[in-house]
């Protein structure tokens, strides 16, 4: 995916509780201070509850996030080409919100 994907992302999503900022050095975003989507080199990743995380990955439409191999960042999953982003991203806020 290219950027300009991210970005259109960014622009659909940023309202007043969300903003877009910084996590591990690559862009984000995040509900108050709580990341629930980020820009991985060329990828989106979400966070999500560990059933609907399960159900993505065990339908291989995402796999499990690792930002360095063999370290597994628990609830967070790289979406996979071809999975609609919007609304995976609205359940990622919606997770993240919840958790407050």
């Amino acid at each position: 995916m290219a950027d300009d994907a991210w970005d259109d992302l960014v622009e659909r999503t940023v309202d007043g509780d969300v903003t877009a900022g910084s996590m591990f050095g690559c862009r984000g975003l995040r509900t108050g201070r709580r990341f629930f989507a980020i820009w991985w080199h060329e990828q989106l990743v979400v966070k999500l509850p560990a059933d609907r995380l399960q159900g993505l990955v065990g339908a291989g439409a995402a796999v499990a996030f690792e930002p360095m191999e063999g370290r597994r960042m628990n609830g967070w999953a790289v979406l996979g080409d071809g999975v609609a982003w919007d609304p995976v991203v609205a359940e990622a806020r919606a997770w993240t919100e919840s958790q407050r």
